[in-house]
C-alpha cells in the first residue's frame, strides 16, 4: 500500500504544478538581477547499513507485502512473498513452515524478542497468527538465526510490533465478505503522543468453508462438496507505549481462540464422525530499555499460555476415539546489553531463562504425561568494520536444558563490499546449531523416548548481493548458495519391538543444500505509472544420506513433503488512486513416500501455481480515507493439494472495504 504522501489526486497535481511554475518565473526573474552564479559539487547520499546486521542474511518483508495481505494469516504471508514452504491441511487448517527443506520444528519463531515455538510439538501453527496484528516481519536464513536464539536449523521467523509516535488518533476498520460464507472484520484503535501511545486490535474470521473439489481419492472419482471444515478465529492485541528521557517501557498482550471442524479425508468412505479442534493463546511481554548515546540495556518479561483440545468420534454409538486435552505454560525473561563504543564496533551480551511445563491427557485412551523443562542460554557476539568495505561478525551461544550442556555454539560471518557505494556485497556466514527435542518426542505414550539426543548440525552460506538505482529504476537481488549437514535427526517410525505403534528415534543424518534468489525492481512509466516486480526461488534438496542402502531404500532421496523447487512472483502497477496487484506462488513436486516411489499406491503431489489477482481504488476525504478492493484467488482454477487427500478450494473471491482515519 502507498502511503499518503505518494498518492497524488488532480487537486495535489495542481498545486504542485503552480509551485513548479512560481519556482521557474522566480528563477528566472533573479537570474535577470544576478551576474554571477555560483555553483557547488553534487552530493550522493547513501544509506547506511546496521553493523549489527553484517555478515548475516536477513529477508525483511516489505511493508507494502504486508499492507496488501492485511486480512490473511501469515501462513499464506510467507507462502506467497518468501522462499518458505508452508505444509497446509487446508484452508483455515494447520499450516507450519519448512525452512531450507528442513522440518517445522527446525523453524524457530519470535514475537517481539520471546520464543513462541510450541514446547510440546517444537513447531508454529502459522494459521492463528493475521498479518493485522503484525508491524514487521522478518527472515533470519541458516545459522544467522543465532542472533535470536538456537534451535533454528533452517531458519527463524522474526514478528514485531512498533509504536508510531507521530499518531495522536487513528481508526482503521476493515471488512471482507468472501466465497464460502466467509465474513472478516479487523477494528485497530490507536491514540497518545509523542511520549505515550495506546493501540488496540481485534478481529474475526468465520467460515464455513463447503467448497467443491473433484475427489480423486474414492472409486468412482466425483465431482463433491468439503463438508464439516468451518472454522472461527478471533483475537485482541493490547499494546501501550511510553517512552521518558532515556527509559521507554512497553507491555503487549494477546489472546487468540480459534475453533475448527476437521474434515475427513478425500480417501475415507466410512461413516460421518465428528473431528474438532479449539486453540486458546494468551501471551504476554513486558519491554524496558535504557538507551544512551553508546549502549542500550534491555529486559524482556514473556509468558505463552496455550491450550489445545482435540475430539474426534465415530456416528457408530457415538464412540469417542480421542479426547486430548493438551495445556502448555512458558515463562521467559531476557536480559540483553549493546554496547557501541564506536560507530564501527559493536558488542552484545544476552542471557536468558525459560521455564516450560506441559500437560497432556487423553480422556477417551486414559493416557498422558505432566513435564516440565528450564532453559538456560548465553549468547556473546561482536560485530566489527575494520575497514569501509570489510565487516566481520563472531558470536557463540552456551545453552543448558534438562541437566544437558551444549558448551559452543558458534557462528562467523563476513560482508565484503564490492564497490564504494556499497551496492554490491559477498556475505559469508559458518555456523553450528543444535535443536532439542520436543516434549512429545520424549514423553509421549506410547513411543516417546527419553534418551533422545539434540539434533546437531552444522551449516555454510555464501551470497552476493546487489542493488542499482538511477532516476527512472531502483533494481537490487541477492543469490545465495547454502548447505547443512544436520545429525541425529529425529525420526517416527514403527517401533521396533513389532507393537503398534510409533516411536521416536535419532537415526538419521540429513543433508540439505541448495540455492535462493531473490530480485526486486521498482520504477516509473512516464511520470504516471509506479511498477513493482519482485520474485525469488529456493531450490532445496534434502536428503537422507546414513541409511543402508539394502534395508532403507530412503538413502539420498529427498524428504517427504519438501519440495525441491519453491518460487515467488509478485508485479503491482498503481496510477493515480487506482491500483494492479498479481502475485503468483508456485510450489514443486512432493513426495509422501520416503523412498520417493510413484505407483497407484505411492502417490506423489504434483507441482503448481497459483494465480491471485487484486484490483481496487483508494479514495482520499482528508482526514478520511477509503480503500475498496475485489481480490480473485486461484484465478486459474488449478486443481491441487498441499498435503495428500486435503483437498483445496479452486477459484474464489474477496471483496474488501478500509475505512481509516488519522489525526
Amino acid at each position: 500500500m502507498k502511503s499518503k504522501s505518494k498518492i497524488l489526486t488532480t487537486t495535489h497535481f495542481k498545486a504542485i504544478l503552480c509551485c513548479l511554475m512560481v519556482l521557474f518565473y522566480a528563477e528566472d526573474i533573479v537570474a535577470q538581477k544576478l551576474n554571477d552564479t555560483i555553483s557547488i559539487q553534487e552530493v550522493q547520499v547513501f544509506g547506511k547499513k546496521k553493523i549489527e546486521e553484517s555478515g548475516l542474511l536477513i529477508t525483511h518483508i516489505d511493508t507494502m507485502q504486508l499492507q496488501m495481505m492485511k486480512t490473511l494469516t501469515v501462513s499464506e504471508l510467507l507462502s506467497s512473498y518468501s522462499p518458505i514452504f508452508i505444509k497446509s491441511y487446508g484452508r483455515g487448517s494447520t499450516a507450519s513452515a519448512s525452512f531450507r527443506g528442513t522440518a517445522p520444528s527446525h523453524t524457530q519463531v519470535y514475537w517481539n524478542g520471546i520464543k513462541i515455538n510450541s514446547p510440546m510439538r517444537g513447531d508454529v501453527d502459522f494459521s492463528l497468527f493475521p498479518v493485522y496484528f503484525i508491524d514487521d516481519i522478518s527472515l533470519q536464513h541458516g545459522g544467522s538465526s543465532l542472533q535470536s536464539g538456537s534451535g533454528a536449523l533452517g531458519g527463524s521467523v522474526l514478528i514485531n510490533n512498533k509504536p508510531d509516535w507521530t499518531d495522536r488518533l487513528s481508526i482503521r476498520y476493515v471488512q471482507t465478505i468472501e466465497s464460502y460464507a466467509t465474513a472478516k472484520e479487523y477494528l485497530n484503535v490507536g491514540f497518545g503522543n509523542g511520549k505515550f501511545q495506546f493501540k488496540t486490535r481485534v478481529f474475526s474470521d468465520r467460515s464455513k468453508n463447503n467448497f467443491p473439489y473433484f475427489n480423486y481419492g474414492v472409486l468412482p472419482m466425483r465431482e463433491t462438496t468439503q463438508t464439516n471444515a468451518g472454522y472461527s478465529k478471533m483475537g485482541l492485541l493490547q499494546e501501550v507505549y511510553t517512552r521518558l528521557a532515556k527509559h521507554t517501557f512497553s507491555a503487549k498482550l494477546w489472546a487468540h481462540q480459534s475453533n475448527r471442524d476437521l474434515p475427513q479425508l478425500m480417501s475415507f468412505e466410512g461413516d460421518t464422525r465428528v473431528e474438532t479442534q479449539d486453540d486458546q493463546n494468551i501471551r504476554g511481554i513486558i519491554n524496558w530499555k535504557y538507551i544512551t548515546e553508546k549502549s542500550k540495556l534491555e529486559w524482556v518479561g514473556g509468558v505463552n499460555l496455550n491450550e489445545l483440545n482435540y475430539f474426534r468420534s465415530s456416528t457408530e454409538a457415538s464412540f469417542v476415539n480421542f479426547d486430548s486435552r493438551s495445556k502448555e505454560k512458558s515463562f521467559s525473561n531476557q536480559i540483553n546489553f549493546d554496547w557501541k563504543p564506536r560507530e564501527t564496533l559493536s558488542l552484545n551480551w544476552s542471557f536468558n531463562t525459560s521455564y516450560h511445563q506441559v500437560s497432556v491427557f487423553d480422556r477417551a485412551q486414559q493416557l498422558g504425561y505432566d513435564q516440565d523443562r528450564i532453559e538456560l542460554s548465553l549468547l556473546n557476539s561482536i560485530h566489527w568494520q575494520p575497514k569501509p568495505q570489510v565487516s566481520l561478525s563472531f558470536l557463540f551461544r552456551s545453552e543448558l536444558y534438562d541437566s544437558q550442556l551444549i558448551e559452543f555454539i558458534p557462528s562467523i560471518g563476513m560482508e565484503y563490499f564490492t564497490d564504494k557505494k556499497q551496492q554490491s556485497s559477498l556475505k559469508l556466514n559458518l555456523a553450528r546449531n543444535y535443536h532439542q527435542p520436543g516434549l512429545n518426542d520424549l514423553y509421549w505414550i506410547p513411543g516417546g523416548n527419553p534418551d533422545l539426543k539434540p539434533e546437531d548440525g552444522y551449516s555454510g552460506d555464501l551470497a552476493f548481493a546487489f542493488s542499482k538505482k538511477n532516476k527512472k529504476m531502483t533494481f537490487s537481488g541477492q543469490l545465495t548458495g547454502f548447505a547443512s549437514l544436520i545429525e541425529n535427526w529425529i525420526v517416527w517410525q514403527p517401533s521396533a519391538g513389532g507393537a503398534y505403534y510409533w516411536e521416536a528415534n535419532n537415526l538419521r543424518k540429513v543433508f540439505a543444500r541448495g540455492v535462493e534468489i531473490q530480485t526486486s525492481v521498482h520504477t516509473t512509466i512516464a511520470n504516471a505509472v509506479s511498477f513493482d516486480l519482485r520474485g525469488n526461488y529456493s531450490h532445496a534438496a534434502t536428503s537422507n544420506i546414513d541409511a543402508v542402502p539394502s534395508v532403507d531404500e530412503s538413502r539420498g532421496k529427498q524428504l517427504i513433503y519438501i519440495p525441491k523447487h519453491k518460487a515467488n512472483l509478485f508485479a503491482e502497477a498503481a496510477f493515480k488512486n487506482y491500483y494492479l496487484k498479481i502475485n503468483a506462488p508456485f510450489t514443486g513436486k512432493r513426495y509422501t513416500s520416503s523412498n520417493n516411489v510413484e505407483s497407484d499406491y505411492e502417490k506423489v503431489l504434483n507441482p503448481y501455481w497459483l494465480f491471485n489477482l487484486t484490483g481496487g481504488r483508494r479514495f482520499e476525504f482528508k482526514p478520511f480515507r477509503v480503500d475498496a478492493s475485489l481480490s480473485i484467488e486461484n484465478l486459474a482454477n488449478t486443481d491441487y493439494m498441499a498435503i495428500l487427500w486435503r483437498p483445496m478450494p479452486g477459484r474464489y473471491y474477496s471483496l474488501t472495504f478500509q475505512f481509516s482515519y488519522k489525526k
